[in-house]
């Protein structure tokens, strides 16, 4: 079993200070395992990638490859499957652009998203839809916030190509139903976008039992560091789709027929990887995978559910009158997230005072303002979301912060 005390070991912040880091849903932390891997193959091995023929470079190179090999068995993938890119948002904008231009979305066509998205996996695909004419669906949430899931079947229709929708939201921490959902937009002839990037940092993840067609997700969220996300495509999709954006190491030839530009594309992900990769930040990533891994991603699960249900007992019991939280009634239907407001207060003053103690939280619409809107917190509501090295006690200095508010 995990255990916090231990782990806090790891995390330089933890040591240095007795804050109480509930900021996990926007970027965690990293432990030394992390940093010290980024900083070694900075100063020893680095060189550009699949470009040089001496030494060095052919090492960076292994290495790299090898980081992908570590990201693509996390996810229980090929890793001819993984593209490494930016960040969710990067992943997800980028996907857009290349169905749009494999003319997979035409006018008339209509894309379902839900109400409950962030605002990357739901402007994509808004955009997308104004460019070509098509219909942007919005399946509505519930009373707690969670998508109308027994909807699904009266939204799709043979219009639908995409379907996109979060692995875990950001506000509520609601769990979506991934493989029924994706049974049903296949059967519709959809593709089927998940956002995981409130989803693979704290679950195990088999694509594959997922019935996805692409998933992205972040490395920050997930104890790796900044500018790194991936971008997983289903195998005969990537093999089959053509990139929009070109550049080095993307492609086998390119030669010049009368006026046309004629381009051999390389092999998958080669393709989809134009220019100078985030090379030093891949390294952090398969770092930041190998430490999850030596705890174990079902232990990870288990202990952020009972982290879940203390603060969510705690808060529901000696806050009840005060505090109005979003999402689902049953903790156990939630991971990791508890977002809520306090009466009399805003979620910025709240998190400002909070911070007064020690206390790290996040404040606003949390890039999900339709079912901020649609649950009636127009002014956005505070955040506390949990990890690996939160303890009980942290959990404990913020309900005792927020009674102090209160009264």
């Amino acid at each position: 079993m995990l255990d916090p005390a231990i782990v806090r070991n790891d995390f330089p912040e933890l040591k240095a200070s007795s804050i109480a880091f509930l900021d996990n849903a926007a970027s965690t932390l990293k432990p030394l395992k992390v940093i010290d891997a980024m900083r070694e193959f900075s100063l020893t091995r680095y060189a550009n990638v699949h470009r040089g023929v001496y030494k060095l470079s052919m090492e960076a190179s292994i290495a790299y490859d090898k980081a992908r090999e570590k990201v693509a068995s996390f996810i229980k993938a090929d890793p001819r499957e993984v593209v490494f890119t930016y960040n969710s948002t990067d992943s997800l904008r980028r996907l857009a652009l290349i169905l749009l231009h494999n003319k997979i979305i035409r006018e008339g066509d209509e894309i379902l998203v839900t109400q409950a998205e962030h605002h990357s996996n739901m402007l994509p695909w808004r955009g997308l839809a104004l460019l070509v004419g098509a219909r942007l669906r919005v399946l509505p949430v519930d009373s707690e916030g969670v998508p109308r899931w027994d909807l699904v079947d009266e939204y799709l229709s043979d219009r639908t190509k995409i379907v996109a929708f979060a692995h875990v939201s950001n506000v509520t921490g609601s769990i979506a139903p991934v493989r029924i959902v994706a049974d049903k937009a296949r059967d519709a002839g959809a593709l089927v976008v998940l956002d995981s990037a409130q989803g693979a940092p704290h679950l195990e993840i088999d694509v594959k039992k997922l019935g996805v067609d692409f998933m992205v997700f972040s490395g920050h969220k997930m104890l790796g560091p900044t500018g790194i996300g991936v971008l997983w495509m289903r195998r005969e999709l990537s093999e089959e789709l053509e990139p929009l954006l070109g550049g080095g190491g993307t492609i086998k030839d390119v030669r010049q027929s009368g006026p046309a530009v004629d381009v051999e594309w390389e092999e998958p992900p080669f393709k989809w990887e134009p220019g100078t990769p985030p090379i030093i930040e891949s390294i952090g990533l398969s770092a930041a995978v190998e430490y999850l891994e030596s705890i174990g991603m079902d232990s990870v699960t288990r202990y952020e559910e009972e982290l879940t249900k203390a603060l969510f007992d705690l808060l529901s019991d000696r806050l009840k009158e005060k505090i109005t939280i979003l999402g689902p009634r049953d903790p156990g239907r939630r991971l990791g997230i508890v977002s809520f407001t306090l009466e009399g207060y805003t979620p910025d003053a709240v998190g400002l005072y909070l911070s007064t103690r020690g206390i790290a939280v996040r404040t606003g619409k949390h890039c999900a303002h339709p079912l901020h809107y649609a649950l009636g917190a127009s002014q956005g509501s505070v955040r506390a979301s949990l990890y690996l090295y939160n303890t009980l006690e942290d959990i404990e200095k913020l309900v005792s912060s927020l009674q102090s508010i209160a009264k």
